[in-house]
Order: structure tokens, then C-alpha cells, then sequence
């Protein structure tokens, strides 16, 4: 019975112990990167990653984990990176971040870091905050922004981990979705604080 109810409690404290949510307070209390508390603080704290144009399979991949710059949200406080692209007035363009399922990626509990992304121009400003379309299949999750540039100018897209609902069921919301609004995605991962994201400008098919 003694070794049955160590067995118990050695199984419940690592449970805690990788709870995401937990392993996350930890890292924010500890945490010695730059914290923004606006969108043109968080372009100053980071240096910006020219964004890549598509390339299929071969896309780079970047880490969001505790090392990256955070930025207070209000209602949680997240890392993020900066990626930056020149754009002409009336231009098209299509934005892709891609999320990958965190290694291991097997089993029930399937962690992702739930993209939170902003198109911002050259002083901050949020030109787009949610996706066009988002979509997932199993160990991705999809998100695409589609627009046209209002001036010449660099742009900025912030992409950052979504921590108000960490450990949760992944759910995209507010997206066009078949050509429908307000739709939602459920991912069959769960959220978690850090992970390691795609981001690429793809050519538009007008």
C-alpha cells in the first residue's frame, strides 16, 4: 500500500510539473528578457527577422521560447518575434504562420503553441489582428492573413504565443472560414507557452 501511494504522488507531481502553465509562472517570474508594454516597444526589444518568402517544405522554423523578448497583453504576457517586410501602397500580399506540434508529439495530451499574431506598420499601429483563414491538420496549425498595403512603407508582423488559456484545447475563433465569418477551428492539441513557429510571405494568385 506505501509503495502504491508513493508510485500515486511521484505520478501527480510530475503531471504538475509539466503542466505547461506551471512551467510557464515559473519562467515569466524568472524571466530576464526585455518586456514590452506596447506594440512599438515590442518592434524597439526585438531585432526583426526579414520575412521569407514561401519556400514549401523548406521553410525556416524559429523557437518561441523563454530566451525571446515578452510582451504584456493585459491579460497574459506572452514571447513573441518580430519578422519585417517592405511593401508599396496597394500592394497584395498574404501572410502564413504555421505552428508545428511540439516534439513528442504523440499520444492524448498533444501540445502546440497557439499563434497570437499582429501586422503592425512602422509606428505600431495594428493593421490586422486576425487571421483570413486558418486551418489545421495533424501536428500544424495554419494561420493567413490576406490584404493590401494602405502605404509604402516596412511592416512588421509580431508573432507571439497565446497564453489565455494555457494547457486548453486549442481554439481558433473570429476567422473566415470557407468564405463564412466568425467561425471557429478546434485543434486537437493543447496550448502551450512556447513552442516553434514557420512565418513566409506567399506570392498572391490574383
Amino acid at each position: 500500500m506505501h509503495k502504491f501511494l508513493t508510485l500515486a504522488a511521484c505520478l501527480l507531481l510530475g503531471a504538475c510539473a509539466s503542466n505547461p502553465q506551471t512551467v510557464y509562472q515559473q519562467d515569466v517570474v524568472a524571466g530576464t528578457s526585455p518586456m514590452a508594454k506596447s506594440t512599438l516597444e515590442a518592434i524597439h526589444n526585438s531585432k526583426a527577422i526579414p520575412l521569407p518568402l514561401d519556400a514549401g517544405l523548406l521553410a525556416p522554423q524559429w523557437p518561441i521560447s523563454a530566451a525571446e523578448p515578452r510582451m504584456d497583453f493585459g491579460s497574459s504576457i506572452s514571447n513573441y518575434r518580430i519578422f519585417s517586410l517592405q511593401l508599396k501602397k496597394g500592394e497584395r500580399y498574404t501572410l502564413n504562420v504555421h505552428s508545428l506540434c511540439n516534439k513528442p508529439c504523440l499520444g492524448v495530451s498533444k501540445f502546440a503553441l497557439k499563434p497570437r499574431a499582429l501586422l503592425l506598420d512602422a509606428y505600431g499601429a495594428v493593421i490586422a489582428d486576425k487571421p483570413s483563414h486558418a486551418s489545421a491538420v495533424v501536428g500544424q496549425i495554419s494561420l493567413r492573413w490576406d490584404g493590401e498595403a494602405t502605404e509604402d512603407g516596412t511592416y512588421y508582423l509580431l508573432v507571439a504565443a497565446d497564453n489565455d488559456d494555457l494547457g486548453q484545447t486549442i481554439v481558433i475563433d473570429d476567422v473566415w472560414v470557407n468564405n463564412s465569418p466568425l467561425m471557429a477551428v478546434k485543434v486537437d492539441m493543447h496550448s502551450s507557452p512556447f513552442g516553434k513557429i514557420s512565418a513566409f510571405s506567399s506570392p498572391r494568385k490574383d
